[in-house]
């Protein structure tokens, strides 16, 4: 009974001497220095010295104001273009055109306004002044407005296509006297349908480039062999002098 009593008194002060021991290691604990190895200030330091800038810093926009565009589109005027224009603050200057043949070329010249313009994309409206001449192969009357088209021959009443009256009476009458000139005279005039078709206009067209991507879009009115109003439209890849 005392052997079990005293392993008791053992048990109970060893658990009393842990106890305090580890109070006083949770004091001392305390009393320590735990903050952080770094504590930012207001001039950006921390205890290793400045703090490291960021390396992904923005990296300045291209000037997106005043750039020269050129390069080649489809559509009008010449079919076949190339282009040149100058992007000077709000203010679009462009012209455009090719020159394929004596009777397949045409021309255009853009005023524009810029409305909406970033360093990728440009929104404008121009007004727009141009010209062309083209030659088609076989082509139809009444396409385009047309009614009557210069054939390829210069001999009195066979010049027109469709011919008029007095046309008519003149080819009567050749055909009356030699039948065989009259056939020849046929022939020529209707030779692969020759015509020449020129037109000049004023319009007004949305502009829109994107990155390189240039659409043009609108429409005209004028003189000459198509009717009113006429399509303008152009499709094509402008490089810029933007500098980045």
């Amino acid at each position: 009974m005392k052997r079990i009593l005293s392993f008791i008194i053992i048990i109970f002060l060893f658990s009393f001497i842990s106890s305090v021991y580890s109070e006083e290691k949770k004091k001392d604990y305390k009393n320590d220095d735990i903050s952080p190895e770094w504590a930012p200030d207001s001039e950006r330091k921390t205890r290793f010295g400045e703090e490291e800038k960021d390396e992904l810093t923005q990296k300045a926009l291209p000037k997106s104001t005043n750039f020269f565009v050129y390069g080649a589109s489809i559509g009008s005027p010449g079919s076949i273009n190339f282009n040149l224009g100058y992007y000077y603050k709000d203010i679009v200057i462009r012209g455009s055109g090719g020159h394929w043949g004596p009777h397949w070329w045409g021309w255009q010249a853009d005023l524009g306004f810029s409305f909406w313009k970033t360093s990728v994309i440009a929104h404008s409206v121009s007004v727009v002044l141009g010209q062309f001449q083209v030659d088609p192969f076989a082509p139809e009357l009444g396409r385009g407005g047309q009614t009557s088209y210069p054939t390829g021959t210069d001999f009195p009443g066979y010049q027109h296509r469709n011919p008029t009256f007095e046309d008519l009476i003149i080819r009567s009458y050749v055909a009356e006297q030699n039948p065989n000139l009259a056939a020849v005279l046929e022939y020529d005039s209707r030779d692969k349908q020759k015509v020449t078709l020129n037109q000049r206009y004023v319009g007004l067209t949305y502009d829109f480039l994107l990155g390189n991507f240039f659409l043009q879009l609108g429409g005209g009115v004028g003189s000459g062999d198509y009717k009113n109003p006429q399509l303008l439209i152009q499709l094509g890849y402008l490089f810029d002098t933007r500098s980045y």
